[in-house]
């Protein structure tokens, strides 16, 4: 039972008297390569919604291959993704109280760029079972033919999904997407097991001279690295992220369950102003059937400005082009101070804006963004009003907050730069017995002031740091400190095989605070590393910046020559203006021998 209190996702197995009605999508003509309208799908969510019961749908086990034509269309405005409305969704489930959605053995499959599954304004839902991929994926993968260095040449040959064309030999190759066309400049080089290549990080990849051969194959000319060779994998891909995969927004207890998502243009699966969710089982990982080493545009997972409690546990992450989960809020930034009780404050990021920030009665706390100091007064929201569009939801980017208790006097945006954070909209999470192996960036970011459990995670090969504390104010505006993070039990295995942002060691707690020697107070607090596992290759394993209480015990490492080291930090703990340390003793270096095998990163 989930400790939210509601029991849709412990009952999938059991009879359908347990709802008060149970709708069939194929009784509206949707089922396995049907020729269903998007007008179909909209009858069957207008009747579910209509029963204003707690209802059970089913679809039939099968391929379901999406069209435009079968797609709704929605002006969301979605965190961290391109606001590019509208949107295209398969199903959106929106205004539902009880609802639970059984796909087992269903696989969606778009041929345009698509959100699976939208969760909008509803309570209680439960959606399991389903697979979600593309046709024609916005990342392209090359596979790596042969390479002659001294030549300068580079031939591969895409995968069959992907589709090129060439104007002329010796000019650019554009890869071709259903919403975007671009000739690509760099991504992601993996090995032919899947890893990422060792010191590549987003690897430059230029195809702006070209050349096409009889077997299908292409040569880049004037080309060459050291790291490239034959049998590797190149995914290259824009900088875009149109869509989602699973949005759930201004919901409550919501879980989903058993579903995978091969690829999306976005994040697999973005939640934002929502309380209490749980994951179980959800996996994002490549598509082996079609050759794939790459999964998600994004992230697998991300939390934004969510609250109540964030459940991840036994999933799978693989492949993606950034992290495996993401939780944080967003600060506004103060503009002007009206009076008093009065500021007029703004989301700054041009992927983050249009939805919920805060609600009236909700407790709030002002950052200083150059030293990521709070002020010691909290206050009291009691109005949040658009002004530059008619609603939040129409994608307001600036608004009007009036506060219950007097500002405090300091809070002057004419001197100083100020964000807010909304510390009622901040989430406990536990991030539970989940294997992230084989992605860009890092594995796990946690900014929230409640709760952090990470515990019993399998950290394989992550290209960056395993674990991530960070805290923003400056660029995406991402909050914000830490109080109470334990990071217990987990196995780490070669991360940081490249540089990334913020990935200084192992487990890395980097807060952006441009004024560190200003600072007076650490950010975060309270952070507890035992009994991890680290096996590596490199010195750091601990890196942490601004923290006040810093407890490590009972770690292990394990050394390896498996890739040669590069770090600038020689040491296993590093700290930069942190108090109240405690090393109750330096992780205790063992040999292979001297412990069993019980951490496989096979789930």
């Amino acid at each position: 039972m989930y400790k939210f209190g509601f029991v849709v996702a412990c009952c999938f197995g059991v009879a359908s008297s347990l709802w008060a009605k149970t709708f069939y999508a194929k009784d509206y003509g949707i089922a396995p390569e049907g020729n269903f309208t998007a007008a179909d799908v909209s009858r069957l969510m207008e009747d579910v919604r209509a029963s204003k019961e707690a209802n059970l749908l089913l679809f039939e086990p099968g391929h379901y291959r999406l069209t435009e034509a079968q797609s709704q269309q929605r002006t969301w405005f979605i965190s961290n993704h391109d606001q590019t409305n509208p949107r295209r969704v398969f199903l959106p489930i929106e205004n539902q109280k009880g609802l639970t959605v059984h796909a087992e053995g269903v696989t969606l499959e778009v041929e345009v760029p698509m959100i699976f599954v939208g969760i909008w304004n509803s309570q209680s839902v439960a959606v399991t079972g389903m697979t979600c991929d593309y046709v024609t994926p916005l990342i392209a993968q090359l596979d790596i033919v042969a390479v002659d260095a001294e030549a300068r040449t580079v031939t591969f040959k895409p995968l069959p999904e992907v589709k090129v064309s060439l104007e002329a030999d010796h000019k650019p190759l554009v890869v071709k997407a259903p919403d975007a066309s671009f000739t690509p400049t760099f991504g992601i080089l993996f090995e032919a097991d899947g890893k990422i290549a060792y010191r590549t990080g987003d690897f430059g990849f230029r195809l702006n001279d070209v050349t096409a051969n009889a077997d299908g194959t292409y040569t880049s000319h004037n080309f060459a690295h050291p790291a490239l060779k034959a049998g590797q994998h190149m995914a290259v891909r824009p900088g875009l992220r149109p869509a989602p995969g699973v949005v759930v927004s201004d919901s409550k207890d919501v879980v989903l369950e058993k579903i995978t998502v091969h690829y999306s243009d976005g994040m697999a699966c973005l939640a934002q102003s929502t309380e209490n969710i749980v994951l179980q089982t959800f996996n994002v990982i490549p598509n082996a059937a079609k050759g794939r080493f790459f999964s998600t545009q994004a992230d697998a997972t991300h939390f934004s400005g969510c609250k109540g409690t964030i459940l991840s546990k036994d999933g799978i992450y693989i492949g993606m082009m950034d992290d495996a989960i993401n939780v944080h809020g967003t600060y506004l930034r103060v503009m002007t101070r009206v009076d008093e009780h009065t500021l007029e404050g703004q989301y700054m990021h041009h992927q983050a804006y249009g939805f919920t920030w805060g609600e009236p009665g909700d407790k709030i706390s002002f950052i200083r963004s150059q030293t990521m100091e709070a002020l010691p007064e909290l206050v009291t929201l009691e109005t949040i009003t658009p002004l530059d569009k008619p609603t939040t939801q129409a994608g307001a980017k600036r608004f009007r907050l009036t506060f219950k208790e007097t500002l405090p006097e300091e809070l002057d945006p004419s001197r100083e730069a100020f964000g807010i954070e909304n510390l009622t909209w901040t989430p406990e999470v536990h991030f539970t017995n989940n294997l992230v192996k084989d992605n860009r960036a890092r594995g796990a970011l946690f900014s929230t002031p409640k709760r952090v459990v990470c515990m019993r995670n399998v950290f394989d090969h992550v290209s960056g740091c395993g674990v991530l504390l960070c805290g923003d104010c400056n660029g995406w505006y991402e909050t914000g400190a830490c109080t109470d993070v334990t990071i217990a039990e987990n196995h780490f295995i070669n991360n940081l095989t490249s540089p990334f942002q913020f990935t200084e060691a192992v487990i890395s707690i980097c807060p952006e605070i441009p004024n560190l020697n200003g600072q007076t107070q650490p950010l975060h607090q309270n952070v507890e590393i035992r009994d991890n596992l680290f096996e590596t290759f490199d010195k750091p394993l601990i890196y942490a910046k601004s923290v006040d209480g810093l407890g490590i015990r009972g770690n292990k490492v394990r050394e390896n020559t498996d890739f040669k080291p590069f770090l600038s930090h020689r040491e296993w703990l590093t700290t930069v203006k942190c108090t109240n340390v405690v090393v109750l003793e330096p992780p205790a270096k063992i040999d292979w021998k001297d412990v069993e095998d019980d951490t496989s990163t096979e789930k």
